[in-house]
């Protein structure tokens, strides 16, 4: 630790917004009315559009008005405790659908104010679950292959007998 302090002393002034700029975590700071005052350049890359253009607009604006981010920033205002929700579909117009965990904090030095912090899942998570949906499938062809195997043989026994009683 005391190396840290020396290293940081060395260096140029290190400040909050430096620390959060480098995190590679989309991050995004809200105002009392759920519009965006500041984020990380990972939310620019994230939301697919830059700072200037993030500053000033709501969060509804960004994902979609349904999305479960804009309950969960309405549940965190009632509650005044942060929430997280793990394996979110996240959408909006210029980002498309994601997976991700989410944690919606209150900033308690700024009464109103809340960060949001946005986890993408790892795309070994995403390749796992699309390979799961194609065995899902894989299966329930193998069950309707199944299923009309036997439904063909009685009705082949019932044919039989109907061609001997004739």
């Amino acid at each position: 630790m005391a190396e840290l302090r020396e290293g940081l002393a060395a260096s140029p002034v290190i400040t909050a917004d430096i620390i959060l700029a480098a995190l590679p975590n989309p991050l995004a700071v809200l105002d009392v009315k759920d519009r965006i005052q500041w984020v990380n350049p990972a939310a620019e890359q994230f939301f697919g559009i830059g700072l200037a253009a993030l500053e000033g607009a709501t969060l509804a604006s960004v994902v979609m008005d349904d999305s479960p981010l804009v309950a969960m920033v309405s549940q965190v205002r009632d509650l005044g405790a942060g929430l997280s929700e793990y394996g979110i579909d996240l959408a909006g117009p210029r980002i498309g659908s994601h997976r991700v965990d989410i944690r919606v904090s209150p900033i308690h030095e700024a009464p109103g104010q809340l960060v949001v912090t946005v986890q993408p899942r790892s795309i070994a998570e995403v390749m796992d679950r699309q390979l799961t949906h194609r065995g899902a499938a894989h299966a329930v062809v193998g069950m309707a292959r199944l299923l009309a195997h036997e439904v063909k043989n009685p009705l082949s026994g019932i044919r039989g007998a109907a061609q001997l009683l004739e």
